[in-house]
């Protein structure tokens, strides 16, 4: 019998959740449950359902994302098509039903007119054939607290170590006007801050207390140790966000994670310029563990995304952007890929503009539109894909010219998950 892909109603939600948690292995506990149940959006949930059985999942939550902004100014933010909750039964693999529920949130947001769609892969080989590509990075550091000195101290910050009800009341609003300073960073929705406040504990990391917060008007940290000091095993301090309104406020913020006693070793996801390496008297002691893959960008609208970002250096570019391999709707056939063509785009720090180019205005560079997306954020160089063979350089200078283009500061970071 065929398979159906189709959205759910409001009472098939807690089937379509505990679908959800078959392909990721995972067991659907109430915490699990309630967790889904407040962020699902009725009408952007669907369901690949076989004679009525549900067989895969996907659903797409409405956000908002920065993109690179200038200098002295709030970054612009565009929607984003938010993909998550994809999964396909073992039972039901091979049928093409991945792609089909995929061309179905496309298509609906392409009907939205929500110019990229975002995704966090949890296998980074599926994506790319669809369009996504990898366009922010996290590093793993690991920093030793005891031997740890900063070369100066950081300016005071009159910070309070509040119980989740206070930090409610607060974290939202400095969120807000951090998530701004960088690309890549996603808006959180009430749903989204319900859960990091309850923070149930069968949804903690293993061996890990509930979650701390120390506040000011400046910034916030946010962190959960390992308590193991009675048992003499080292302690851990995990460090879930750190957001200063300035490098000296992150700073000062890290200067008082250095101060938390009993704490053996810090780790934390930063993003890839942190800059607090330059301000211990030891550089070498922040080690990096680990580069993980974070936000994964899609292009929709190619005028609509480039021109929506801001740029610091004037330059023009034709851009040959080829259709991702797999570009197809709901009834998994075939459908033109809505990023490909040729674009004529050109920028400099007072705007931009995209078009199609026209009979004549030759190509300079060709690359997917996976590269496309990788690039839109800024935190991914054309050259290092272009030697992998994923970029093509047309005329002589154009990835330089590119990467000079695309290019911003800070580097992206995403920090909130969906």
């Amino acid at each position: 019998m065929t398979v159906e892909i189709r959205p759910i109603g409001p009472d098939e939600v807690d089937p379509w959740i505990r679908s959800l948690h078959v392909p990721f292995l995972a067991k659907a506990d109430n915490d699990g449950v309630a967790h889904w149940v407040d962020h699902l959006e009725i009408g952007r949930t669907w369901v690949a359902a076989d004679a009525g059985r549900f067989v895969g999942t996907s659903c797409v939550f409405t956000r908002d994302v920065t993109l690179p902004g200038v200098p002295g100014g709030l970054a612009p933010t565009v929607p984003l098509t938010a993909v998550s909750g994809v999964g396909v039964h073992t039972t039901h693999r091979r049928r093409g039903i991945l792609s089909r529920m995929m061309g179905t949130m496309m298509s609906d947001a392409i009907d939205r007119g929500e110019p990229i769609a975002g995704l966090l892969a949890s296998e980074a080989a599926i994506y790319g054939q669809f369009g996504f590509g990898w366009a922010t990075s996290t590093v793993e550091l690991s920093l030793p607290r005891r031997t740890t000195h900063l070369t100066h101290d950081a300016p005071a910050l009159d910070l309070v170590l509040c119980g989740a009800k206070e930090a409610e009341s607060r974290l939202p609003k400095l969120f807000d006007r951090f998530r701004l300073q960088r690309s890549g960073q996603v808006d959180r929705n009430p749903a989204y801050w319900k859960n990091v406040f309850a923070d149930p504990k069968s949804m903690r990391p293993t061996g890990t207390s509930e979650r701390f917060f120390a506040v000011c008007d400046d910034g916030y940290v946010a962190y959960r140790p390992s308590n193991h000091w009675d048992s003499g095993n080292p302690n851990v301090l995990h460090l879930d966000e750190l957001f200063g309104v300035s490098p000296d406020a992150e700073a000062a913020l890290w200067q008082y994670l250095l101060s938390v006693d009993l704490v053996d070793t810090i780790v934390a996801g930063r993003p890839v310029d942190e800059p607090i390496r330059w301000r211990l008297a030891d550089p070498r002691s922040l080690a990096v563990t680990g580069l993980k893959d974070m936000l994964w960008i899609r292009v929709l609208d190619v005028p609509t995304a480039l021109t929506a970002r801001r740029y610091r250096t004037e330059g023009r570019l034709v851009l040959e952007v080829e259709p991702a391999p797999t570009s197809v709707d709901k009834h998994g056939e075939a459908r033109p890929d809505p990023a490909a063509g040729r674009w004529v785009l050109e920028v400099g720090p007072d705007g931009s503009s995209c078009r199609s180019a026209r009979a004549g205005e030759r190509q300079e560079l060709r690359l997917g539109v996976s590269e496309l997306g990788a690039a839109l954020l800024g935190g991914q160089d054309l050259r290092s894909r272009a030697s992998a063979a994923r970029v093509a350089e047309l005329v002589p200078g154009a990835l330089e010219r590119a990467d000079a283009i695309f290019a911003t500061t800070p580097a992206p970071f995403s920090s909130t998950g969906f």
